[in-house]
């Protein structure tokens, strides 16, 4: 993952982009499907996603087509299914600055009893990538770019499992080839490999959801977790009074400007309102460094952005009178 920071301010590399973000609908309060109850929000464990964490770092680097990203792929797979979760792999091939690489999303279903329907999309998406940056020359381990949102998106899914009609309500997907093959992201043309498929064939579903929420970075504690900026008025301000419930002003934040990650896609070719969360990777100086590793993330800071996840998802499920 590249982003550009010019004076402080982070920005999309593509106008087209921001032009359709400024055209996609806003998100709707979804009173009519099963609510998040509030107790969910207190279950959810930093300590269970920490663990989670170390499981896929124990596995090595994870960038595509690699051993470690077929080992957390497994992993990921078998604590689904444990769950109750059904997953299907999206792979497809893709041309990269290198040549045509195999990437592979994981997609995952609250379903027990029965095979889900893959035509038709629940109301809500969690998405976050899986891989690691691909650096031929250094063991980079991505702990908080990408395990912390993996270890956060596995314990969601294990709390929801406890609220089975909540959920229904959710499809969780892990992307592949978020990160750029070369240095830098270049919007449609390297990186946001696994984002773009999906978004592109999200597009041929019967039905759409009505909110995506993509997670990044969020286990650093010395930094704010912001709300990036192409965030949907609507989830926004449902963050923002998610982290005023939860007593988190002041680690989450709005971001000074909007921000190249795995949410782009989703507005762009799908034209999906989203909820943008992403840690303050500027203030991180181990970002695509090999200090990326298990002592720069906490379960505390794991379980805020969990937390806060649940309670936006809370506040936007709620029936009203």
């Amino acid at each position: 993952m590249f982003k550009t920071i010019v004076s402080g301010i982070f920005v999309i590399l593509s106008a087209s982009s921001c032009q359709k973000n400024e055209e996609a609908p806003d998100t709707p309060d979804l009173p009519s499907i099963a609510p998040v109850p509030a107790e969910a929000i207190t279950q959810f464990s930093g300590q269970r996603a920490f663990d989670h964490v170390k499981t896929l770092t124990d596995f090595g680097p994870r960038p595509p087509e690699s051993e470690g990203y077929r080992k957390s792929l497994d992993y990921l797979e078998k604590q689904l299914h444990e769950l109750g979760w059904k997953t299907k792999r999206s792979s497809f091939q893709s041309e990269t600055p290198i040549g045509r690489i195999t990437f592979t999303n994981l997609i995952a279903r609250y379903a027990p009893h029965s095979e889900p329907d893959w035509r038709l999309s629940p109301p809500i998406l969690i998405g976050g990538h899986l891989d690691s940056k691909r650096y031929p020359d250094k063991v980079f381990l991505g702990v908080n770019d990408s395990g912390s949102s993996t270890g956060v998106m596995l314990e969601l899914a294990h709390t929801l499992s406890r609220y089975q009609g909540s959920a229904l309500n959710v499809e969780l997907v892990f992307f592949d080839g978020e990160e750029a093959i070369l240095e830098n992201m270049v919007f449609r043309k390297d990186g946001l490999y696994g984002s773009t498929h999906y978004a592109q064939q999200l597009r041929k579903r019967n039905t759409l959801p009505s909110l995506g929420i993509v997670i990044d970075l969020v286990g650093d504690p010395n930094v704010n977790l912001l709300i990036g900026r192409d965030s949907s008025p609507t989830a926004t301000a449902h963050a923002q009074q998610a982290a005023k419930t939860l007593q988190l002003e002041k680690q989450v934040t709005l971001a000074p400007g909007s921000i190249l990650d795995d949410h782009v896609p989703l507005i762009v070719f799908a034209n999906l309102p989203v909820l943008h969360l992403i840690g303050d990777f500027g203030k991180m100086p181990y970002w695509h460094k090999e200090g990326d590793t298990l002592d720069k993330i906490t379960p505390a800071a794991l379980e805020n952005t969990g937390k806060l996840t649940l309670q936006v998802l809370h506040q936007l499920t709620q029936k009203k009178n």
